[in-house]
């Protein structure tokens, strides 16, 4: 099983995103993975290409935009 930690980018558990909101669910195991190209992001950050959906019943994207760079955004996951 993997962890949120282990399938976000090496840079996600660096000092440059200690106070992330994500990084609190950095060990909770990834129960889905989803490509914005075939399931859309479920919410309204733009640039978010992967997200996954957590046992906890998150939800975190990794959202690329271009002009700020990397963010991982977390909501509620509602199928």
């Amino acid at each position: 099983m993997k962890r949120l930690s282990d399938v976000l980018p090496r840079e996600f558990m660096g000092v440059e995103y200690t106070d992330t909101p994500a990084r609190k669910y950095a060990d909770i195991v990834v129960v889905a993975e989803h490509h914005s190209h075939i399931r859309r992001w479920i919410g309204p950050q733009r640039y978010v290409m992967t997200w996954y959906v957590l046992a906890n019943g998150k939800a975190v994207g990794w959202n690329e935009n271009p002009s700020r760079g990397w963010s991982f955004p977390v909501i509620k996951f509602e199928e």
